[in-house]
């Protein structure tokens, strides 16, 4: 595990990182959940980590955990909640993971949510799972202001990354990727080639629209026609899951794209179902959990590619990735920066109030002992001239405090907004 960024505001959050580039595939499919697992695996990651909030990302390519606590961090504890939740050891969890704390957690997560962390960079479809992930925390009650805030800004970085720079131009999605790659077997057009999709959700569609666009004939496949049917208008012939290994041996490419947490195909039933002198089948999984036996790639006249295959073909890069990638640090760096002075004020807001009470105190007396023995008349002008002279000696503390709670020093904090506290001689 490697840990980064310690001793950074906001020391209350942390973030546990497992990444698909990071960790094998058997691992990852062992820690990741089901949409139908979410919201009490939420409440579960919460209890065992001893976190106020907690929120929780699963996609296909990362499992991350972040969580604020009320007192004392516990980023570690993180490892030992996943860990006992998935029911594996600590250690495993604890070799492929990246925990990050204060600045360097919200840093991740809003370099994440604008595809810089992708293996297709500048991907799209990571905006709509951190939404999905802060939709799922709230309905089971492990939100809170913080980490609320947190996944705002994440997403509005990201939509600003998509809005300023080429990220936000097609082409940039897993699917997206995975039909690259069918296309790339077969020169870079997919006219007269059949691709099957097994799925009807937002990967599904993209792929879809992304094979037809170069010019596939496409059949897709899901559990829930009804759920297909909006698919028919792209242009796709639509069947029941329950054919699927009938439709198979049919195609030139089968891009399985589900949520489903169950194989569909083994490699007996593909063996079976391959016809004599068929063409090559390529087949590319998407899935975590793999929908698609890893033994099917043993059979002969089937290519079988997995997200481990396609992050090592590499993303779609173009003649601006290096000034695109600039300017989106510069949108994420200075969007973290907002986020972390809303931060330090919400964390500094105690502290100030007791500084500004401190001042105004000072203030009244300051103008009662200045206005002994002067005429009523003028009693206005003094309060203006002590009020404005306290108010500019009050203006750098006041900075300088919001600062320190910037820069996580407690200490200075505390010295600042006693500056104006009144001493025993003065009572």
């Amino acid at each position: 595990m490697t840990i980064s960024a310690k001793a950074v505001v906001p020391a209350e959050l942390a973030c546990l990182a497992v990444s698909g580039c990071g960790a094998s595939l058997p691992l990852f499919e062992a820690i990741s959940f089901t949409r139908d697992e979410l919201q009490g695996a939420l409440l579960d990651l919460r209890q065992r980590a001893g976190a106020s909030q907690l929120s929780l990302l699963a996609t296909c390519e990362r499992i991350e955990l972040y969580a604020t606590w009320t007192r004392r961090t516990e980023p570690s504890a993180l490892v030992r909640a996943l860990a006992q939740n998935r029911g594996l050891p600590s250690s495993v969890i604890d070799g492929a993971s990246e925990l990050l704390v204060g600045r360097g957690a919200a840093h991740h997560l809003l370099r994440v949510t604008s595809g810089l962390e992708s293996f297709v960079l500048g991907e799209r479809d990571i905006v709509a799972q951190v939404r999905m992930s802060a939709e799922t925390s709230r309905a089971s009650g492990t939100f809170g202001l913080e980490l609320e805030r947190l996944m705002a800004t994440a997403v509005n970085t990201s939509r600003r990354v998509h809005r300023e720079t080429s990220f936000g131009e097609g082409g940039r999605s897993v699917a997206a990727a995975a039909v690259h790659l069918a296309a790339a077997e077969y020169g870079g057009d997919l006219s007269g080639r059949r691709v099957l999709v097994i799925g009807a959700g937002p990967v599904a569609a993209e792929v879809v629209r992304s094979a037809g666009h170069l010019g596939a004939a496409v059949t897709v496949c899901n559990r829930t026609r009804r759920h297909a049917e909006r698919l028919a208008a792209a242009g796709a012939t639509v069947v029941d899951l329950g054919q699927l290994l009938d439709v198979l041996p049919t195609v030139d490419v089968a891009i399985f794209g589900t949520a489903s947490p169950q194989r569909l195909v083994e490699a007996e039933q593909m063996a079976r179902a391959r016809l004599p002198q068929q063409r090559e089948t390529l087949v590319i999984d998407l899935c975590v959990p793999r929908n698609v036996d890893p033994g099917v790639g043993a059979l002969e006249g089937v290519r079988l590619v997995d997200l481990t295959d396609l992050r090592s073909a590499g993303g779609m890069e173009d003649e601006a990735v290096t000034r695109d990638v600039a300017r989106a640090e510069e949108i994420v760096n200075a969007e973290l920066e907002r986020f972390l002075r809303w931060i330090a004020g919400r964390s500094a807001a105690a502290s100030m109030r007791r500084l500004r009470a401190d001042a105004e105190t000072c203030t009244r007396s300051q103008i009662e002992h200045a206005a002994r023995g002067v005429p009523e008349a003028f009693r206005p002008l003094i309060e203006d001239t002590v009020r404005r002279t306290v108010h500019q000696l009050a203006h750098g503390p006041t900075k300088r405090l919001l600062e320190a709670a910037g820069a996580g020093d407690d200490q200075l904090v505390e010295v600042l907004a006693g500056l104006f506290a009144p001493s025993a001689a003065d009572g």
